[in-house]
């Protein structure tokens, strides 16, 4: 039995080779135990990679999404979800809308200009426990450099900790312990996770996603989650009715670009260029003889 795989880049930049977030798809894995995702997801090596247990047919373009790091499962997580909605909109005959569910509920994704959209659910934010000197050694910055009444704990599908810097030089400078991390960044029942972020225009924003691994910190090129989240703690602080760029990646070599929208009600929107690169097939039958 082969088993077809999907790759993308997601959040890329037009007229940028790999650039965004690059992303397995397995479109055609009911078989698969939990195991064997877990184990392709680290055969690949990616930040995430999905399967897709189930798909419906007809017009809405329902699926049942599974998503994995090389670690452990994500409830919800953005890059993948995008990634995938290109994948079971082309199985279903070119859709425009695909609705995508996961543990962390339904997700409704739609189709944009070279890429696609989703609508996260409503964040909860809750308050951060460490200090601003201890967050700002946890990144390795500056205590000066974090604006120390801002942080928050966001959910609007993963629980992240959010944390806004003064300025684009402080997000660049990050250099995190990971010690400290576990220390301060860890939510419940997961590694540490840290989404560090500068406003670098009116409507811009720079951000980078770091997240340990053992002893080791990892930077993420590109978060649909986080992204979600920051809307979330945008929300909370009052926005309304706006679009902001986010660029993301361009630390560990894969600049990105994501798109955060907010409507008039509070809506929270992450969409961004959905490229595929390329296509295969494994065969179940070498790994598991």
């Amino acid at each position: 039995m082969d088993l077809p795989f999907h790759l993308l880049n997601v959040f890329s930049i037009a007229g940028r080779p790999f650039s965004g977030n690059p992303l397995c798809v397995f479109p055609d894995a009911a078989a698969l135990s939990d195991e064997e995702m877990l184990a392709w997801a680290r055969q690949f090596n990616l930040s995430e990679s999905t399967f897709v247990t189930s798909l419906g047919d007809g017009p809405a373009g329902d699926a049942d999404v599974r998503i994995f790091t090389p670690g452990h499962e994500m409830p919800f997580a953005g890059h993948p979800t995008l990634g995938t909605a290109e994948v079971v909109a082309a199985l279903g005959g070119g859709l425009d809308t695909v609705h995508l569910t996961m543990p962390a509920g339904r997700i409704p994704v739609t189709r944009v200009d070279g890429g696609w959209r989703l609508t996260a659910r409503a964040a909860t934010l809750r308050e951060v426990e460490a200090s601003g000197a201890d967050l700002a050694a946890a990144l390795g910055i500056e205590a000066a450099s974090l604006v120390r009444s801002d942080a928050s704990w966001v959910d609007a599908g993963v629980e992240q900790l959010v944390v806004r810097l003064d300025d684009v030089d402080s997000v660049r400078a990050c250099d995190p312990d990971p010690h400290r991390m576990a220390e301060h960044m860890t939510p419940p029942d997961r590694p540490p996770h840290v989404y560090a972020w500068a406003w670098s225009g009116p409507k811009s924003i720079e951000a980078r996603l770091f997240y340990a691994q053992g002893q080791a910190v990892l930077e993420d090129p590109a978060t649909g989650s986080a992204c979600a989240n920051l809307g979330g703690w945008l929300v909370a602080q009052g926005a309304r009715d706006v679009s902001i760029e986010v660029d993301q990646g361009a630390a560990v070599g894969r600049p990105s670009r994501l798109l955060l929208d907010i409507d008039d009600r509070g809506g929270i929107h992450v969409g961004g260029r959905v490229e595929s690169v390329g296509r295969g097939t494994c065969s179940l039958e070498n790994v598991r003889a």
